[in-house]
């Protein structure tokens, strides 16, 4: 193969780890996908809040699968709030449970979001820690960072 082929491939290769890597959503401009995307982001998020969960409970969940979670719940942390949350995707688009009050208080959700990294820094350091009783306590103010914009911006499930 010639080097022009070679960077090609190359380069397609990256554009599409970085693709699949933001969850294929960079580009989505349909409202209904950004909001498919989301919910999937939420789920990830979730998901590694509940790995947690299980391993402060005991409920056979493992360090590493802690360990796992946590590393979830900062991938998501890390993500900017703008990607996830796009304009046009309240309640009435797809099946969103955002509110409009999200976007017309956007500084107050990007003040609560930027506040999950810290909190989930400090849910992986207490992992690494291995003290159940800190992960517990690292779990709980995690838990009420995100609880904190669902209380005020998603729409309650029945």
């Amino acid at each position: 193969m010639n080097n022009r082929v070679v960077n090609a491939l190359a380069a397609a290769s990256v554009s599409a780890l970085l693709f699949a890597s933001f969850g294929g959503s960079a580009g989505a401009a349909d409202p209904a996908e950004q909001v498919k995307d989301r919910q999937q982001t939420m789920k990830k998020l979730g998901g590694g809040m509940g790995a947690v969960a299980k391993f402060v409970k005991n409920e056979g969940a493992t360090a590493e699968d802690a360990a796992k979670g946590a590393e979830a719940v900062l991938a998501v942390a890390a993500m900017d709030p703008k990607t996830i949350f796009p304009q046009g995707t309240a309640v009435g688009v797809a099946d969103s449970a955002a509110k409009p009050e999200l976007w017309q208080s956007w500084s107050v959700a990007q003040e609560r979001w930027s506040a999950m990294k810290p909190a989930a820094e400090k849910l992986d350091a207490a992992i690494k820690g291995g003290d159940r009783a800190q992960i517990a306590q690292a779990l709980g103010a995690t838990s009420k960072t995100c609880g904190s914009c669902h209380e005020d911006f998603r729409v309650k499930k029945q």
